[in-house]
């Protein structure tokens, strides 16, 4: 089975899957002062609930994971309703974000996962999410892996990691968490996009968890996407194909600009337009349907 934000959902009824996405990210204290002046939520709602039904109606996409922590926006009521007028199934996420907070940086791990695992069973979470920014992981981050770990322990869910690929950060954020017993085959390392390093991406396979090419940007020309996809080609030659994700990372309200605005069109169906027609039919199947299915089955 897998979790989403209106219950378990049969993993045989997955048909296409963006593995990490977004509807939207924001500051939650700009949004406690301001409201509809920073986001507004029924535009975000609106946009969402109609472009994910195109997405369903011309590409078959019927689970999107949605990727974003409580303290960067996330809005299970929101997910809620999308979901539900779109038809479909939204998985949210649990964890913290990798930006520093005082408060949090005093607590134990034992005691902020406590916080994950409530957190998680109160609005059924499919994912917990991880991250790490810099190329020096900080005593904070390392802090937040660490509890990522002791929550993932409890609740058998997986865990989705940030990651900056040119920092090249993941391999040991990577260790860090296994080492705090997260089981690989339940670790995605995510934005392996943003690098051109295939021996890198290969260290990270070689743990046995997955990787996710998961920041396709809205960029059509001949040489980005050759580049993708030979890389992607690479990691099936090595006999990695059952380890590879695919996904955007993008959203309908980024409040991390400096001037942000809701974009009803997002890019989510560039994969669907530019990478998988060229691929083989078995292999497109195995990265959008299968491989994502088994990373997200509790």
């Amino acid at each position: 089975m897998i979790n989403t934000v209106l219950g378990k959902i049969n993993k045989h009824d997955v048909k296409s899957v963006l593995s990490h996405e977004h509807i939207c990210c924001y500051y939650e204290f700009l949004y406690q002062m301001s409201h509809d002046k920073y986001i507004d939520k029924k535009e975000v709602e609106e946009v969402s609930v109609s472009y994910l039904k195109y997405l369903k109606e011309k590409y078959g996409l019927n689970l999107f994971v949605d990727c974003t922590p409580p303290d960067i926006g996330r809005d299970v009521e929101l997910l809620k309703s999308v979901s539900e007028k779109s038809g479909v199934h939204i998985v949210c996420s649990t964890g913290l974000y990798y930006t520093y907070n005082p408060i949090i940086s005093k607590m134990k791990a034992e005691d902020i996962a406590k916080y994950y695992v409530s957190d998680a069973k109160k609005i059924n979470a499919g994912v917990i999410k991880a991250a790490v920014e810099d190329e020096e992981i900080s005593d904070f981050n390392k802090k937040l892996l660490v509890s990522s770990a002791l929550a993932h322990s409890e609740l058998g869910l997986p865990i989705i990691l940030h990651t900056n690929a040119k920092n090249k950060n993941g391999l040991k954020a990577t260790e860090i968490l296994l080492e705090n017993g997260v089981k690989p085959q339940r670790l995605t390392v995510g934005h392996l996009s943003g690098t051109d390093d295939i021996e890198y991406i290969l260290k990270i396979l070689s743990f046995g968890c997955y990787v996710a090419l998961d920041r396709l940007y809205n960029d059509p020309s001949k040489n980005y996407v050759s580049n993708k996809i030979r890389i992607i080609e690479s990691l099936c030659d090595e006999g990695y194909s059952d380890k590879i994700l695919l996904s955007h990372d993008s959203m309908f309200f980024n409040g991390f600009r400096e001037e942000p605005k809701v974009n009803p069109r997002p890019g989510f169906e560039y994969v669907y337009e530019n990478i998988l027609p060229r691929l083989d039919e078995k292999t497109a199947d195995t990265i959008m349907r299968k491989n994502a299915v088994a990373m997200l089955s509790c």
